[in-house]
């Protein structure tokens, strides 16, 4: 099999695998509002909102263990497998918590289990970085991101409106679209708030499900052979901290995690408790997020390929501090702005996504890639996870700000906006081999953009009767 052809082959897998990975992860994973609103079932304090948001994070301090798991073997298609199928397993047990133990003990319990199933797969999540950077060449990895994205996006939106729906049946506040199928259903009983543990139950058996499957289609991955590292693990840790320019890196990465853990907790629980949104009118938040992603992260792509992760994050922070401060003007009354705020939010994080992704591999040795990329995620996980801490710990009171009184979530959110600007500072002292200026960029683009409306122009000229 000639590379061509593996590239491919392992690119269909991927994806197929990613969309089953996706379902899971949109009910499931860290920032599901599914988890959200299982939480507030359970009367989850606001320091457990922050534990539940951190966990996400801290789960993340594990991944250098992926390299440490697999320096002495060849293969790393079998530990990656039994790591995410017993993480994922775990999930079922989520839904079985209410019917065993009182709100509060369930709600530890959740915590304590969700830990260890993110935790399994943040070490799964380090090897398989590993695995695909061997398979697919740096100069076709922002497309490759990029091309996954977009069919796991269309995935996650459709099984978000689908499990939206069917728990929105057992809600007391449901939207019209609930309310309008719950009378056609018939099932004035059965379909009662009482019974949301049971709905809820199904949600996280269903995410256990795609969760395995996603597994299994992973055993047909293709894998090169990886080479056993003789050197010692220790050494090679001091090796990546002797790195300056990585070293920058992951000050940056501290930095911008620092950012947007602010307020991080409270973004659903925000949308579920004080604007009064059904999960089916945050799943048109959602869609209308993921529509702008699917837009923008192919252009995300050729951008990060043309002219290097640092110049498409450049861009992305500056998108990224004007979105939380959106929020500080929304209301219960005209909460509905936001799906604008949306937009711009699914492209920003659209090309964030591809550079957490790809940009520790552009600048780590080929052998270390595993290693660096582990040693990010840990990094920049345990930053997040302070300030998803403090946000939780530390809920400031409400304040009014130029005549806009803003609940103690939006302070938070403000508060993020200003801080993710600041990213630029550590960002502009990262070097990326071959990466060009956001000048030379514009420039370029500006050309080319120049180019396709003087091509433009005489075919409208052309059609004009």
């Amino acid at each position: 099999m000639d590379d061509s052809t593996e590239i491919h082959r392992a690119t269909q897998i991927s994806i197929i695998e990613g969309m089953f990975w996706q379902a899971y992860a949109t009910l499931a994973a860290p920032g599901s509002v599914f988890l959200t609103k299982f939480a507030v079932m359970l009367g989850a304090t606001p320091l457990q909102f922050g534990v539940l948001s951190a966990i996400g994070q801290l789960s993340q301090v594990f991944q250098p263990l992926g390299a440490a798991i697999t320096r002495k073997m060849t293969s790393r298609k079998g530990v990656v497998v039994t790591l995410i199928s017993w993480g994922r397993a775990i999930t079922f047990v989520y839904g079985l918590l209410p019917f065993l133990l009182p709100a509060q003990a369930a709600m530890w319990s959740f915590l304590a289990l969700f830990f260890v199933a993110t935790s399994l797969q943040a070490v799964a999540g380090n090897i398989w970085i590993g695995w695909i950077s061997d398979l697919i060449p740096l100069e076709r990895r922002g497309r490759f991101f990029a091309v996954r994205s977009q069919y796991l996006m269309l995935v996650g939106l459709a099984t978000g409106y689908l499990f939206s729906a069917f728990v929105d049946l057992f809600d007391v506040g449901r939207s019209g679209f609930a309310s309008a199928l719950a009378k056609a259903l018939g099932g004035a009983d059965w379909l009662s708030p009482g019974h949301l543990p049971h709905a809820l139950l199904g949600v996280m058996a269903a995410a256990a499900g795609f969760g395995l499957i996603s597994a299994r289609i992973l055993m047909l991955q293709p894998e090169r052979p990886k080479p056993v590292e003789q050197e010692r693990f220790r050494d090679a840790m001091a090796d990546c901290f002797r790195d300056r320019n990585f070293c920058k890196l992951l000050f940056y990465g501290f930095w911008w995690m620092l950012a947007v853990g602010i307020g991080g907790p409270f973004w659903g629980v925000f949308m579920i408790k004080k604007l009064g949104m059904s999960l089916i009118s945050i799943q048109i938040y959602g869609m209308v997020q993921t529509l702008a992603s699917l837009l923008s992260v192919r252009p995300w792509g050729t951008l990060i390929d043309r002219f290097g992760n640092k110049t498409a994050m450049r861009i992305a922070i500056v998108m990224g501090g004007i979105n939380p401060l959106v929020w500080l003007f929304a209301t219960p009354r005209n909460y509905e702005f936001l799906y604008i705020e949306a937009a711009t939010s699914g492209v920003m994080w659209a090309g964030a996504g591809l550079v957490a992704s790809n940009f520790v591999l552009s600048i780590a040795p080929a052998e270390r890639r595993q290693i660096y990329s582990g040693i990010f995620g840990a990094v920049s996980g345990f930053a997040m996870m302070l300030t998803l801490l403090g946000s939780g710990a530390f809920l400031p009171p409400q304040l009014t700000l130029l005549g806009l009184r803003l609940e103690p979530e939006q302070v938070l959110f403000g508060l993020g906006g200003l801080m993710r600007w600041s990213a630029q500072i550590p960002l502009s002292w990262v070097h990326e081999p071959g990466a060009s200026s956001v000048r030379v960029a514009a420039e370029q683009m500006r050309r080319a953009a120049g180019a396709w409306f003087a091509r433009l122009a005489p075919r409208a000229g052309r059609k004009r009767p």
